[in-house]
């Protein structure tokens, strides 16, 4: 049997999943240096790392595809122990490096910023002395249909 309704013209992949294209990620400024904050406290110590520099030739980017993004990162200096991946509100992704050796590297600290369908709770990483390299999978929304019945 032949369907009389018309054709329905063609809608991109997200609004006939009715959601919006999920925002891409984006790397946020560096947290401010907090020694103002510390020096307010009460604290009877001042941390010695958090204001520290990153190396200069260190840097951040975000790849993405369409089943997870790829974050790679250059940390020259660092050592694998030192380093500390954090989920914060399921969608940043917090990276912290930290060097005490003598004349060592410093401290590199970024956030990253996801839409909702990044998998922050099945993230993988590796570091090889110099990259880190993260994948952060993409989850796909469930589609729901609330069309008519075709037969």
């Amino acid at each position: 049997m032949r369907s009389t309704h018309p054709p329905r013209p063609a809608l991109p992949a997200s609004a006939s999943r009715g959601l919006p294209p999920p925002a891409p990620p984006t790397i946020l400024d560096p947290p401010p240096a907090r020694s103002n904050w510390v020096r307010r406290s009460h604290a009877p110590h001042e941390p010695f790392l958090c204001d520290a520099p990153p190396p200069p030739d260190s840097w951040i980017a975000v790849e993405t595809s369409p089943v997870e993004y790829r974050l790679v990162a250059r940390l020259p200096g660092f050592r694998r122990d030192a380093i500390t991946l954090a989920a914060r509100r399921r969608r940043v992704l917090h990276v912290v490096a930290d060097s005490w050796e003598p004349g060592g590297a410093g401290h590199f600290e970024r956030r990253i910023s996801f839409g909702y369908d990044a998998d922050l709770s099945h993230v993988r990483a590796e570091f090889d002395g110099e990259i880190l390299r993260v994948i952060v999978p993409r989850r796909t929304p469930l589609l729901t249909w609330y069309g008519e019945a075709c037969e």
